[in-house]
């Protein structure tokens, strides 16, 4: 079923998506959580949406707890779900990709090689 979302973006105009929410996770910024940003402070939360027409779009919600600096959001339409993770891949930690690969499933992420 296709929802209607408002993806806001800093410094750009929001996308306005109407689609699946396919992938999501979030990392924390306790130091104590295995989930941690590895950025003292700093955290985010990750979306992956699939378009009514077949389009993906990568939202990211990056929130910091620092005096002075402000939460920021960016989004992505991409093409497939290889280049999502192509995206994610120096925004997001390690982990945070792999715990998204394994909700998309691995094959449909999968890079090809002949």
């Amino acid at each position: 079923m296709a929802d209607t979302i408002v993806l806001w973006r800093t410094g750009q105009a929001p996308l306005r998506v109407r689609g699946e929410l396919l992938a999501r996770s979030e990392s924390s910024w306790d130091t104590a959580d295995p989930e941690h940003s590895g950025s003292t402070g700093r955290c985010e939360d990750v979306r992956i949406y699939r378009t009514a027409s077949g389009k993906y779009v990568v939202a990211i919600h990056h929130r910091t707890q620092w005096e002075g600096e402000h939460d920021t959001n960016e989004a992505a339409v991409l093409p497939s779900l290889r280049q999502c993770v192509d995206y994610l891949a120096d925004k997001v930690p390690g982990w945070m990709l792999q715990e998204l690969i394994e909700t998309l499933g691995e094959e449909a992420v999968a890079e090809e090689v002949e």
